[in-house]
């Protein structure tokens, strides 16, 4: 036992043995069954940090306690704040949380987002144990449209007030398409799944602030039917997500998308006469622009407080870099004759958080559809590689 031998208290308040019990507590909390050889000096080594600055008050409380008074002299410790110190603990649920918090320490570096109380919040790219996911078994379904339309209008949707997004091209034609993804046998959805769709505008050009010029695809919004994709991919990297459902059906040769919110839908897309093609992907890429090299997003964070409304905490834009190999094997590909694109704006009543941004986005001109596509594969990437610019 430790006790008295570490930390010899004056006779005074009867902790000796109180603290002594807390030792013991604290002890076999931090030399755990589980725990490994190679780890036992820095556990004492916690055990020590834990345990000293209490034993070392507990000490000076008994001390103070026993010194000797002269006639109208006040009690050097307040008894009650003395008892209240000495009873007012719990050591093992205290040591738990020490070592807790110590064992966060030593896991790979990890994401932590709100709430911060219970360790690094587990998601798509790492475990609780800042483990990497398995992505290799996990199936996407991507489904696309492509078409031509307004330069002027897609270039509206680049960050107010930046001068560092242009179109690679100086026509007045410019690329965009809708891209609906279905997700299943997740890791770290317990082998379940979610839906995402997203405004891709091709085509266009970002300069850093150093000079470095990237060409890519920007990405202004993306919605997604699942709460916690959607906090992870904001908070973690930085994308637009908003939520919307997401319902996909499939015929032998058709399939349509709608999306809604809250039973008020904004979109209907459609592939129709699907046909089967070859699954050599590199025969199928060329859409007439280029992809580019990834694609970028433009992270904000508000800042907290009513006074700060209309200033930003931080805002920057992100690049999701393509991978140089595809790390996904593609099962099908299936080619539409005809795809079809239809965004319905509503009004502020039927979709009240998302109306200014429906709204616009009906407002696109479609000149041609020029691809329409639905790609099956096996394996994803894991977007944990995206950058600040």
């Amino acid at each position: 036992m430790l006790g008295d031998a570490a930390h010899p208290f004056l006779p005074h308040q009867d902790q000796g043995g109180a603290v002594a019990i807390e030792d013991a507590a604290a002890i076999g909390v931090v030399l755990e069954y589980n725990g490994t050889p190679d780890q036992v000096q820095e556990r004492l080594k916690l055990y020590q940090d834990i345990r000293k600055s209490r034993a070392d008050t507990i000490q000076k409380h008994t001390r103070l306690v026993g010194e000797d008074l002269v006639p109208g002299q006040s009690p050097k410790l307040d008894q009650r704040v003395a008892t209240t110190f000495n009873f007012g603990h719990d050591e093992y649920d205290n040591s738990t949380q020490k070592l807790r918090e110590w064992k966060w320490t030593k896991q790979p570096a990890s994401y932590w987002t709100m709430p911060i109380a219970f360790g690094p919040m587990p998601g798509p790219r790492q475990s609780f144990e800042g483990k990497p996911r398995d992505l290799s078994e996990s199936t996407t379904i991507t489904s696309s449209i492509t078409f031509k339309t307004s330069r002027t209008m897609l270039q509206n949707f680049f960050p107010p007030g930046s001068k560092q997004f242009s179109f690679t091209s100086p026509g007045t034609v410019a690329f965009a398409s809708i891209s609906q993804v279905t997700l299943d046998g997740l890791e770290w959805l317990g082998g379940k799944g979610y839906d995402f769709i997203r405004i891709q505008i091709h085509g266009v050009t970002y300069i850093g602030k150093d000079g470095k010029t990237i060409q890519g695809t920007y990405v202004p919004v993306l919605w997604e039917n699942l709460t916690d994709s959607i906090l992870s991919g904001r908070e973690e990297l930085g994308m637009p997500k908003l939520y919307s459902e997401i319902v996909e059906t499939r015929h032998k040769t058709t399939q349509i998308v709608q999306t809604s919110w809250r039973g008020a839908k904004w979109g209907y897309f459609e592939w129709i006469d699907l046909e089967e093609v070859d699954k050599d992907v590199s025969s199928h890429s060329k859409l007439g622009f280029e992809l580019g090299e990834g694609i970028l997003m433009q992270r904000y964070i508000p800042s907290v407080g009513r006074d700060k409304r209309g200033i930003s905490e931080t805002e920057y834009t992100v690049f999701e870099q393509f991978p140089s190999s595809l790390n996904s094997k593609i099962t099908r590909i299936l080619k539409s004759k005809k795809g079809y694109v239809s965004i319905e704006p509503q009004n502020w009543t039927t979709l009240p958080t998302q109306h200014h941004i429906i709204a616009r986005l009906a407002d696109i001109p479609i000149f041609e559809v020029v691809d329409a596509r639905i790609v099956e594969a096996v394996g994803i990437s894991d977007s944990g590689q995206i950058i600040r610019v």
